[in-house]
């Protein structure tokens, strides 16, 4: 509107501004009216002129110049007008051409949408299969925390069961310390009880030095216990439990001489082989047992008379063989009566 405007204004100034350059033969410039002798001159509308009135005619040039100056600045105005309107119809073009490249690139953009629509299958297989990667790694971030969670668990209880064994270390170095005295205090009286022991071993070897030298006697002191052993063809008769008058001396020295040691036990056992009793004996042996059983008791007799009292006596007949019974001399090794002692 304010272009179509400022056009009119113009056509207008640029007619009047001809106007002025021309000669009024047959047009009339709408000047002052000029009344003389009572006669009107130039254009004018209205009665006629006073007759005592006498008007000089205005300077025209300078009318018209301040007319024509007024026109240009009318027309600098309109001027100005006129560019602001072509800036603001350069601006509205612009913003036409930025909304027509808009609308073609949503045009494209829908067009490039309808092409790729078939896509859609494989846009959805892709979403399902990043969907499903993302849970399994969820699934394994789950299982990661609670593996952690079971790993700090774990290592609160592997703390308080290290605590645990290293408070029964502890107690078991403790322990094993007490053990320690104990065992050296043990073995102090094992050796002291060895010392005893080694002490009558010596006295028996020294007053059995005949027998033990005949091989009718062995004196053994071995595992904390001194055993003797004494044949029994030289204790007894073939089938008999009647003590020798030899083997008779010599279990009552050996009962001397353990009497100074009460603090030990002393075991008797008879030994026989593995031939059965015959004949008239089986009447008083109906077995070995009976026949061993015999002699250990004689055996621990002939031990009080030496002195020592209170000796345990036991027949095993040929339960003990310490040699096969299938030779002669097997089964003299095997017919003994043992004698053993122990704390």
């Amino acid at each position: 509107m304010r272009l179509a405007t400022g056009v009119l204004l113009m056509t207008g100034l640029v007619a009047l501004v001809g106007c002025s350059s021309l000669k009024h033969s047959d047009s009339y410039i709408k000047q002052p009216t000029v009344c003389v002798d009572k006669k009107w001159y130039g254009y004018h509308q209205g009665a006629g002129c006073p007759s005592t009135t006498k008007v000089v005619a205005p300077d025209a040039s300078q009318e018209m110049a301040a007319r024509l100056a007024a026109m240009e600045r009318e027309r600098s105005r309109l001027a100005e007008e006129l560019e602001a309107a072509r800036r603001q119809s350069g601006t509205l073009s612009s913003r036409v051409s930025e909304l027509e490249r808009q609308l073609a690139d949503r045009d494209r953009d829908i067009a490039t949408l309808r092409s790729g629509a078939g896509d859609n299958a494989a846009f959805a297989g892709q979403l399902s299969a990043a969907q499903s990667e993302k849970d399994r790694l969820a699934a394994e971030l789950a299982a990661a925390r609670l593996h952690n969670e079971d790993h700090d668990r774990l290592a609160a209880e592997s703390e308080s069961q290290l605590a645990a064994l290293r408070q029964r270390n502890s107690d078991l170095e403790s322990q094993l310390a007490d053990r320690d005295k104990e065992l050296s205090g043990l073995r102090g009286d094992l050796s002291a009880e060895m010392a005893k022991l080694k002490q009558a071993e010596r006295g028996l070897i020294r007053a059995l030095k005949p027998q033990i030298d005949e091989k009718n006697i062995t004196v053994d002191l071995n595992n904390e216990r001194l055993l003797i052993n004494l044949a029994s063809g030289y204790l007894f008769g073939s089938g008999e439990d009647q003590l020798k008058p030899a083997g008779a001396d010599a279990l009552k020295q050996v009962g001397s001489i353990l009497k100074d040691f009460p603090e030990y036990k002393v075991h008797v056992e008879g030994h026989t082989d593995n031939r059965p009793i015959l004949g008239a004996l089986k009447k008083k042996f109906p077995s070995n047992k009976e026949l061993s059983e015999a002699r250990a008791m004689n055996a621990a007799q002939a031990l009080a008379d030496g002195g020592l009292s209170g000796a345990h006596a036991m027949g095993v007949a040929d339960t003990k063989p310490v040699m096969p019974n299938a030779t002669t001399e097997g089964r003299a090794k095997n017919r003994r009566v043992e004698i053993s002692v122990t704390k």
